[in-house]
């Protein structure tokens, strides 16, 4: 990590402390903290950190995503989005914009850890292709050119150190031959002489040939590649008086080029490479990835990937790819190979093997299948997590042996390193996924129980509680009857106040538990509670809603109940309004629940989340249903909540054109 450290961009003040504690336990260096886009570019500038960690949904008048892309294209600096959820839209939103990774909350030490070192790396790759870009244009530039001059019939009259040394050519002997002699260039494919200008006939040209190449054949030795430009020596009037000839060797350049090209196009591999595999968050779209870029980059037969089973204690075959079709007849089939196999082949230190005639060994395991399908080279390369290895990249070749140059071991080593980062990523995905699942059913465990409590309190309200005091009124109703003068004055004041009581009691059960929503289901409640609402608040409710076959899933009938008498006490308390409109929609086996008002509205940045607004309650209960609600609001315009429940039990996968989406 470069001293410039890390700038973490995140509005929560708690969860930036947290990261920055997790960064700091891991080694790495925070510079600072910033609370919004406009501070992230500004202390990206002042501070210039390695690596910028933006929360995605940063508030301000740009997000994060857009922050983060202004960040990258000024100021080349890696981004890592860190996001709370797995919003599929959301990522893909963010993932136009090339991300080096992703972090997850709640945090977990390891995935940072990976994200980093993977961002890092990246951007790594990313300077060196620069840099390399860079080298050669300097390359290009400071290499030594050779000079000739000639007079008007084309003889020699000056020739430079380079020169000499390009033609073999001596400055003794040079001067005074004619150009033609001492630089004799032809053209590489036909062998042709090439004609620089009209000397040859000992007219030179006012406009000589410019920008040419072929095969300088020396005085002595072999022809070497050169780049010429012939320039005519001019007086004022335009007549010619010479030429002067610039060349150079261009043997080295064009080496130099072809290995620069063939390092850019690795880098530009492994940037390829890591950008799809980070933008994938499922084992097996990663593995087939990994598969097929492998397999494309060595023009492999077929190639598989190996995952470690800690369980059988082997490694089993989890993706394959193959346009060989006798291969592809083996797809489906599982196959496993002993632990100890890959690590007498593997280690840290040899991380790639080559068995360029895997016939000769009969002891590997398949080898029947490698004679019958003509298998001759393997190439193995080892997927390791820190020293532990958890896999392995197999690459087949059939029919003739195949001898894999360095550099495309190297370029193999470089895939097998994104590929353990893309596995490891993809299995912290997966464990932040579970944990996530496990808190969504703990949380809606606990709604449920919340649930059955409310109901049976409610039940005991009304049976018992009320039962009770019922009895008690017949019995003050006697005693009154019995009685005369004060005592049946102070009897009436004492039956009045139990019937108030009374009525508490039946109003708590209601809004506890309304026995009517079991009884008759969810429309025929609204109604009621709506029209109970009415008349205790004098607020007028337009209700409407489609003709339902049939009664909803209990569940998602409790919810949608909970989401209006939240939403309209919400109403009662804050909107200052006399009416407000209650929709029902069934449309594509989705509920969809609005309640709008033209109110006061809010600010819902600085209200949404009181814990007196019951709005969290709300989308809270809409999520562990598998939908969602949104809600929208202006100062002084109103509010709308819009919640979509899945009725088949799937949950609902939430797309942009849903959230305008209103049933009134």
């Amino acid at each position: 990590m470069s001293p410039n450290g890390i700038l973490i961009a995140e509005d929560e003040i708690s969860a930036a402390k947290e990261l920055r504690e997790r960064l700091e336990g891991l080694g790495y260096k925070v510079v600072d903290v910033a609370s919004s886009g406009a501070e992230a570019m500004l202390k990206t500038e002042k501070l210039h950190p390695e690596i910028v960690i933006m929360n995605i949904r940063l508030k301000g008048k740009k997000d994060g995503i857009q922050t983060g892309s202004l960040i990258h294209a000024l100021h080349d600096t890696p981004i890592v989005y860190m996001i709370d959820y797995s919003n599929q839209a959301t990522i893909r939103r963010a993932t136009a914009t090339e991300p080096f990774g992703y972090i997850f909350r709640p945090f977990d030490e390891k995935q940072i850890f990976a994200t980093i070192e993977t961002a890092l790396i990246r951007h790594q790759l990313e300077r060196k292709l620069q840099q390399s870009r860079q080298w050669l244009n300097t390359t290009l530039t400071s290499i030594g050119d050779g000079v000739i001059a000639t007079d008007k019939q084309g003889l020699v009259r000056f020739i430079n150190p380079i020169a000499m040394e390009l033609t073999g050519w001596p400055h003794t002997d040079a001067i005074g031959k004619s150009l033609y002699e001492i630089f004799l260039l032809v053209d590489e494919a036909s062998r042709e002489l090439v004609e620089i200008s009209g000397i040859r006939d000992k007219e030179p040209r006012a406009d000589p040939k410019k920008g040419f190449e072929g095969l300088l054949l020396p005085r002595n030795g072999l022809p070497v590649p050169v780049e010429a430009n012939a320039t005519s020596i001019q007086d004022g009037k335009g007549r010619v008086y010479g030429m002067v000839l610039v060349f150079r060797d261009v043997t080295q350049q064009r080496e130099a080029m072809q290995e620069i090209r063939h390092q850019a196009n690795r880098a530009e591999v492994l940037m390829q490479v890591a950008s799809q595999l980070n933008a994938q968050i499922e084992l097996e779209p990663v593995l087939n990835i990994i598969c097929e870029i492998t397999n494309r980059t060595l023009k492999a037969t077929g190639t598989a990937v190996f995952l470690h089973d800690s369980k059988k204690d082997v490694f089993r075959d989890m993706a394959t790819t193959s346009e060989n079709q006798a291969l592809k007849a083996y797809q489906g089939t599982r196959f496993e190979i002993p632990t100890d196999v890959f690590q007498a082949l593997l280690s840290r230190e040899n991380p790639v093997v080559v068995i360029p005639d895997v016939q000769a060994y009969p002891e590997l395991p398949y080898f029947e299948l490698y004679k019958e399908l003509n298998i001759r080279t393997l190439v193995v390369a080892a997927l390791f997590r820190k020293e532990y290895l958890i896999g392995a990249l197999i690459s087949i070749f059939i029919e003739n042996q195949k001898i894999l140059p360095v550099d495309d071991i190297n370029l193999l080593k470089g895939l097998a390193d994104q590929a353990s980062s893309a596995i490891q990523n993809v299995e912290l995905f997966e464990q932040v996924r579970a944990g996530r699942e496990h808190q969504r059913k703990l949380a809606k465990s606990l709604v449920d129980i919340q649930e059955a409590e409310r109901r049976h309190i409610a039940k005991e309200l009304h049976d018992h509680l009320g039962q009770t005091l019922t009895g008690l009124q017949f019995m003050l109703e006697n005693a009154k009857n019995q009685a005369s003068g004060t005592q049946r004055s102070n009897l009436e004041e004492i039956q009045k106040s139990v019937s108030d009581i009374i009525g508490q009691v039946r109003d708590m059960s209601l809004n506890l538990r309304p026995s009517i929503l079991d009884d008759l289901g969810l429309v025929p409640t609204l109604q009621w509670h709506l029209d109970r609402y009415t008349s205790q608040t004098g607020i007028h409710v337009i209700f409407e809603c489609d003709e339902f076959p049939e009664r909803f899933p209990t569940e998602i009938e409790i919810t949608a109940y909970r989401i209006v008498q939240e939403a309209l006490t919400n109403v009662a308390r804050h909107a200052q309004i006399k009416e407000v409109f209650v929709g029902l929609v069934l449309q594509v086996n989705t509920l969809w629940v609005e309640v709008l008002d033209k109110g006061k509205g809010f600010d819902s940045s600085v209200d949404f989340d009181k814990p007196t607004s019951g709005l969290g309650g709300m989308q809270e209960r809409a999520s562990l249903a598998g939908g969602y609600l949104t809600i929208r609001t202006f100062i002084n315009q109103g509010t709308q909540i819009l919640a979509a429940l899945p009725i088949t039990g799937k949950p609902l996968e939430r797309r942009n054109h849903d959230r305008n989406r209103s049933t009134g």
